[in-house]
């Protein structure tokens, strides 16, 4: 299932949360708590959860409720209820996970990006390397990255999250994506000249963690279809032209790997552990400093089943 949070199209923010669902006629938005509210009526079922956070905690029976809701709709199609089923064109999406707990990101986990950073000699590191970006930096699909007057360097990264449903603490390797509720998209935006130097003084924090520096969505694929996450293709584009591609079969630490080395900090439900980036960031055609985004830039990230995350650039006054 295609899980999303969204709100109607003409208000700021609700947080409803839905199933995509592909349509002959184009893609819907299946509202889950009235979907719920019309298959079963007089059901003993607990209500779906309005909190995304809550409905991942209640793991596999949520997920067993919501797959019933949906063969329900799907059924009987023409019988939804008013707001029952919403086209997609007349919703906005939001992120997945408005804020996470945790939100994990490796850095150099891609061979070419290492050595596209650190000089094709890199050796690859011996452990899991990486950094926490905060969950107030989320924002959603087609929200804008709001380019800080503070950096001249504002640099993309698509990255697959996996958000964990099941928490933990020193969880086995053969145990690890049990653990996973399932995927979504998150670019991890950069302020290179602050991270580098905040680098340099052991240190990173404001170069990875400015408002809007972490787009995450548009959905959250659960993970009964995707059981698999070292099989996708990705890419990022930049005002269409391609910047980024990669492969999740290429990471130097797998998600098997990755979830089970930082499960000793111990993860909840919501967390989000990113893959790393694949190589063509901004910061690896340095001195050339054209590649860097600038406000009036639509950055595209996408990744196989997961879609395509889209957000523009702005200047903070252009950003309202």
């Amino acid at each position: 299932m295609k899980l999303v949070r969204y709100c109607p199209v003409k208000r700021r923010k609700c947080g409803r949360l839905g199933i995509l669902v592909e349509r002959p006629d184009g893609p819907y938005v299946l509202d889950l708590a009235r979907a719920r509210a019309w298959a079963f009526p007089f059901s003993q079922h607990s209500p779906i959860p309005s909190d995304f956070l809550a409905l991942l905690r209640l793991g596999e029976k949520s997920l067993g409720l919501m797959r019933k809701v949906l063969d329900a709709a799907l059924r009987r199609w023409d019988d939804l209820p008013f707001g029952a089923a919403t086209p997609l064109a007349q919703v906005r999406l939001e992120a997945p996970i408005p804020r996470p707990g945790k939100i994990i990101c490796p850095g150099l986990n891609f061979r070419k990006h290492l050595e596209e950073t650190k000089g094709l000699s890199a050796k690859s590191p011996e452990m899991p390397l990486a950094f926490l970006k905060a969950p107030s930096s989320v924002v959603g699909p087609e929200d804008p990255i709001i380019m800080p007057s503070w950096t001249q360097k504002l640099d993309y990264e698509v990255e697959l999250a996996a958000v964990i449903g099941v928490g933990g603490t020193n969880i086995r390797p053969e145990d690890a994506l049990q653990h996973v509720a399932g995927y979504t998209i998150l670019n991890d935006v950069s302020a290179r000249e602050v991270q580098v130097a905040e680098m340099k003084a052991g240190f990173l924090t404001l170069g990875k963690n400015f408002p809007t520096s972490c787009p995450m969505g548009p959905y959250l694929l659960t993970v009964d279809e995707l059981p698999d996450p070292h099989v996708l293709s990705m890419e990022l584009r930049v005002n269409g032209e391609v910047r980024q591609r990669g492969h999740t079969s290429d990471l130097i630490f797998d998600f098997v790997a990755l979830i089970a080395y930082w499960s000793r900090i111990g993860l909840e439900p919501g967390d989000a552990i990113t893959s790393g980036t694949p190589s063509g960031v901004a910061l690896g055609r340095e001195p050339d400093t054209s590649w860097y985004l600038k406000p009036g830039d639509v950055v595209e990230a996408t990744i196989e089943r997961l879609g395509t995350l889209r957000n523009p650039v702005a200047a903070p006054a252009a950003a309202g």
